[in-house]
C-alpha cells in the first residue's frame, strides 16, 4: 500500500554541485582519512618553519603530563618546515604568517612561525637531540 510517506521518501532532491573546494581527505598525520574543511589559503602549497613551540601566556601546572606533551610538541615541530595544509591537517590553526595555535593534551600551545620558500631540512639545534650530548 502506498502512503504519502513512501511517496516522499522515493522523491529525490536534485543534487547541487559544490562551489569550489570545500573539504579534502587528509592524507598526512594521525587523522589520516578524516575529512577537513579547507580554507582558501591552505589549498595552495605555502610552507612555514616552526621556530618555537611554547605555552604563550598560559600558566602551566608543572606535572608529568604537561611536560611530556610540551616536550613531544617541541620535538616534533620545532625547526621543521611544514606545508600549511599539513599543519592544519594535524589540527593547528594558523592565525597569521608568524603565529599558529595547536591543541594537544587538552592545552593550547603557540607556534612561532616563519614563512618559507619550500620544504627545508630541520634547523640545527632543534628536535629530540637538541638537549642531549
Amino acid at each position: 500500500m502506498n502512503t504519502k510517506a513512501d511517496t516522499l521518501m522515493t522523491q529525490k532532491e536534485p543534487e547541487v554541485e559544490p562551489e569550489g573546494q570545500e573539504s579534502y581527505i587528509v592524507t598526512e598525520g594521525k587523522k589520516r582519512g578524516a575529512t577537513r574543511d579547507v580554507r582558501a589559503e591552505a589549498a595552495y602549497d605555502r610552507y612555514y618553519t616552526v621556530l618555537r613551540v611554547h605555552p604563550g601566556d598560559a600558566i602551566l601546572t608543572d606535572n608529568w603530563h604537561t611536560n611530556e606533551v610540551l616536550n613531544h610538541a617541541r620535538n616534533n615541530f620545532e625547526g621543521v618546515t611544514f606545508a600549511m595544509r599539513t599543519l592544519e591537517a594535524w589540527g593547528a590553526m594558523i592565525e597569521n604568517d608568524h603565529r599558529a595555535y595547536y591543541t594537544a593534551g587538552g592545552r593550547i600551545w603557540m607556534m612561532d612561525l616563519e614563512p618559507s620558500e619550500g620544504k627545508k631540512r630541520r634547523l640545527p639545534g632543534t628536535g629530540p637531540a637538541a638537549g642531549k650530548k
